[in-house]
């Protein structure tokens, strides 16, 4: 026997108890004898009983969604991240509400807005906002915070790796492979400099390789912001007599990289070394095997939500994680 759109009401009619005596059972409540408990349980699903969400939280005071607010998922580490969330979410017994902000502050206080109507019971952000009064509206909310990727000020709890540290280490890992020269590719960041967005961890990066040509004592700084190939093989091809590594600030920078290298005809690692980061999944099938920085995607994800669900669930003593990396096996150093 199925019933569409059955009702508490529905189900007490078949079994000839109150109500009431039903919400005790579906609720697990006390007062009802376990006989008459199974058979309502028994005939709730022969019934195809759904329980009114928004009733539900009303009462729970929680909807079990959660929002993600990210920058997009054409780039493999965000894609990533947010299937692990999703999944460790649903672990859990919640769902998440995904809103993308394509690098627009304004769009991204809107889809705020939008999951905070919504009731979410707490927000993933990876931040392109910044400044106090983003801040200030971020607090209003009175939802539970965390932020990936994007640090937005010590006031939100936040997860990820050490960009600097990260960088700055990668340096000397290139120079241990015998290169004297590093290219460092920060691609795009002018433009994200002038929009006034958040740039935290992009900042982050080059601060760690500025420091790190300085602790290995390298002769040149060699930061390009813009994508111009023909700069990036004269710089190559500047100086044959030492050994010229390019640093990248993601994979999929370093994938664009070896394909240019292979257009233009510069042997890897033979002429030219590249480093990546991130380690996407993608670099396994890709050869020869791009070295790159193992941030450890699906932990960050998981450890995301966790520390989002301890906040959820009133505790205070959460705080920012820092997760550990290591440096990959590769082929192109």
């Amino acid at each position: 026997m199925i019933t569409i759109n059955s009702t508490i009401k529905d189900i007490a009619a078949v079994c000839e108890v109150s109500a009431g005596t039903v919400d005790r059972a579906l609720n697990n409540r006390g007062g009802i004898n376990e006989a008459t408990k199974n058979k309502i349980l028994k005939t709730a699903k022969e019934l195809d009983y759904q329980p009114n969400h928004a009733a539900r939280c009303l009462v729970t005071g929680s909807t079990h969604t959660i929002g993600v607010v990210c920058i997009n998922l054409g780039n493999s580490f965000f894609s990533l991240l947010i299937e692990e969330i999703e999944q460790i979410a649903r672990d859990n017994g919640y769902f998440i509400n995904l809103i993308l902000t394509h690098n627009d502050a304004g769009k991204e206080i809107e889809g705020i807005q939008y999951l905070a109507r919504r009731k979410v019971d707490g927000l993933i952000i990876f931040p392109v906002g910044i400044g106090k009064e983003y801040e200030n509206k971020l607090k209003r909310l009175n939802i539970p915070i965390v932020t990936l990727y994007n640090r937005i000020s010590p006031d939100f709890v936040h997860v990820d790796v050490d960009c600097r540290q990260i960088m700055r280490n990668a340096v000397s890992f290139i120079v241990q492979k015998g290169y004297r020269r590093i290219i460092y590719l920060n691609y795009g960041i002018q433009e994200l400099r002038e929009r006034g967005i958040n740039i935290f961890s992009r900042e982050e990066r080059c601060l760690g390789y500025l420091e790190g040509i300085k602790k290995e004592m390298l002769k040149e700084v060699l930061v390009i912001e813009s994508y111009d190939p023909d700069t990036l093989i004269d710089l190559v091809r500047a100086n044959a007599d030492e050994k010229t590594a390019v640093l990248c600030p993601s994979d999929s920078v370093a994938i664009r990289v070896l394909h240019l290298f292979r257009d233009r005809g510069v042997k890897v690692p033979e002429q030219a070394g590249i480093m990546g980061f991130d380690n996407i999944d993608l670099l396994k099938v890709i050869s020869p095997r791009i070295q790159s920085v193992d941030c450890k995607i699906r932990y960050l994800g998981r450890k995301a939500f966790s520390i989002l669900h301890r906040q959820i669930n009133k505790d205070s003593t959460v705080h920012d994680c820092v997760v550990k990396y290591s440096f990959t096996e590769g082929e192109t150093l």
